[in-house]
């Protein structure tokens, strides 16, 4: 699309633990190929928007390890534009290392771009969805701001954290909130906005006024309580994950694994809607003579010579014969040797089962091995 400026927020995106610690959830793998950042990346690839900015928090090694070359996302390398925009003083200063801070900085991507449009979308909200409707949605409103929300019947069980909505009969935001845990029916804000390029702009010297701090979510709520300004809100119907824990992270990925399986993907995977990720020249996978493998993905470079049921592996993990893996979520280059027995266990990459025979969660509990661990 023309004229449109897309941001990808990695300041808002939750912790997981440590899952986390180490890495922003941008760059965690999911089913063992992808990281949470292609989802984000290819709704804006689909939708044909090829100037991207990526807004990063910390852990910049990850997020640019991950990414290695731009041609992956861009539908045109030769007009496209994809930046990484760091807040080099926020990292000095963690408490002034903000969204809003980081487009401050780095404003010239903006300006550069010449845009009317601002799109900023997160990373912990995985949903499919086609951001030219949403932003002739808001053009079509005439406003300056707008947000995509979604309804949902749980809202205090898997969107705490986000805010609520209140959209009067005019299709504006007439009130924000914080998600109660006790929550079930609700609008969720999904931390998607759509801003004309000189509002956000005019924003910045007015916000030094009022706060240096201040966030997206923060700069959306006071407009919405302070201003005249209205906010248009743009509903969203399809399905949404947010991913804020170990738990929901390990659920998400077992979701998506058996669409896969199922090929039942149609709120995340289609023919037509692609997701975009680096590629691995990694040979195939090597299955042993006494290998069984049941509603498992399995990457390139793995060598399967035991048993595998309901699992993930991601690329280059060996399972010695003898050992049995169920119900777990094995990283990148990780070993489990023969006699070994793995149930509800998410194993972060390079990890080594050798030494312990079992190692089994509690019903409806999760084991998380940090990386480079041996068992």
């Amino acid at each position: 699309m023309k004229n449109v400026v897309a941001l990808v927020n990695l300041h808002n995106s939750p912790s997981c633990g440590l899952l986390t610690e180490k890495r922003p959830l941008a760059s965690t793998t999911v089913l063992g190929r992808y990281a949470f950042i292609d989802f984000a990346l290819s709704n804006l690839t689909n939708s044909g928007i090829d100037d991207i900015g990526i807004m990063i928090k910390d852990h910049s090694r990850s997020v640019i390890k991950h990414m290695r070359s731009d041609n992956t996302y861009l539908k045109n390398s030769k007009t496209g534009y994809l930046n990484y925009m760091i807040n080099e003083e926020g990292i000095h200063n963690p408490f002034y290392n903000t969204d809003l801070n980081n487009i401050a900085q780095n404003d010239y991507f903006l300006y550069d771009q010449d845009c009317k449009y601002v799109l900023i979308c997160p990373v912990g909200i995985v949903y499919k969805v086609n951001y030219a409707e949403i932003i002739r949605e808001h053009i079509k409103s005439g406003k300056l701001f707008s947000v995509v929300y979604s309804k949902v019947d749980n809202a205090g069980k898997d969107y705490f954290g986000l805010n609520k909505i209140t959209v009067n009969a005019l299709g504006n935001v007439q009130k924000i909130d914080q998600v109660d845990p006790k929550d079930k029916e609700a609008l969720i804000g999904l931390k998607t906005y759509i801003c004309n390029s000189s509002a956000l702009k005019g924003a910045f010297p007015r916000l030094k006024n009022i706060s240096n701090v201040f966030t997206l979510d923060d700069l959306m709520l006071y407009i919405q309580r302070y201003s005249d300004v209205d906010i248009h809100a743009i509903e969203f119907k399809g399905q949404v994950s947010y991913v804020n824990s170990l738990k929901k992270y390990y659920d998400i990925s077992m979701r998506f694994k058996n669409l896969l399986i199922n090929e039942n993907g149609e709120d995340v995977f289609t023919n037509e809607w692609k997701i975009y990720t680096r590629t691995h020249d990694t040979r195939p996978v090597y299955y042993g003579e006494n290998s069984n493998v049941k509603d498992s993905i399995v990457a390139n470079g793995c060598t399967i010579n035991g048993t595998v049921k309901n699992c993930i592996l991601a690329r280059n993990v060996t399972v010695e014969e003898g050992a049995v893996v169920e119900n777990s979520i094995i990283f990148s280059d990780s070993v489990i040797k023969k006699g070994v027995h793995l149930k509800g266990v998410v194993a972060d990459k390079l990890t080594t089962f050798v030494n312990k025979n079992e190692v089994i969660a509690e019903k409806d509990e999760l084991i998380y091995i940090p990386q480079g661990e041996t068992i």
